[in-house]
């Protein structure tokens, strides 16, 4: 009996795992598109606050860290190395969206997304390096053609 329960918790364990890798990508689409989607409003007073109160919904714990001690660092009133919004690669931006998206799985927890946005008539490309959490999938690190890592940019003295 006992054999058989430990069996049958062995199966159930596996079968849910199965399940839920077979919809992270799916889910790491919705999540990545769930964030640019809070850009569309053109007000500012509408405008995300992914480097504030938002902070832990759309970053992994270990970068909001990082986000965190930078923007400690910094005195108030002056501009340190966050400087912009690093999710639209942007300080400004005026009816953004989404222009190409794909994703890859990189593993059990991680994937990259490729990402290319339009803003204010100008096109962007960055990848998102995603992590699964138990809150969900969040941004890990963010690569773009001026800074091919935004966790190690803003780790660097």
């Amino acid at each position: 009996m006992k054999k058989s329960l430990v069996a049958l918790a062995a199966i159930v364990v596996l079968l849910a795992t199965v399940s839920s890798h077979a919809q992270t990508t799916a889910q790491a689409e919705t999540f990545v598109r769930h964030i640019y989607s809070e850009y569309t409003t053109p007000s500012k007073h509408n405008s995300p606050d992914f480097l504030g109160k938002d902070i832990a919904r759309v970053f992994s714990p270990s970068l909001v860290r990082i986000i965190r001690i930078e923007l400690r660092k910094t005195p108030k009133g002056d501009v340190g190395k966050i400087d912009g919004d690093p999710i639209c690669n942007c300080q400004d931006w005026e009816n953004l969206s989404i222009t190409k998206l794909d994703i890859t799985k990189n593993g059990d927890v991680t994937a990259l997304a490729s990402v290319t946005i339009s803003n204010m008539d100008a096109q962007s490309s960055l990848k998102l390096s995603l992590l699964w959490t138990p809150q969900g999938w969040r941004i890990d690190d963010i690569s773009t053609a001026d800074t091919p890592s935004y966790r190690k940019y803003l780790q660097a003295p």
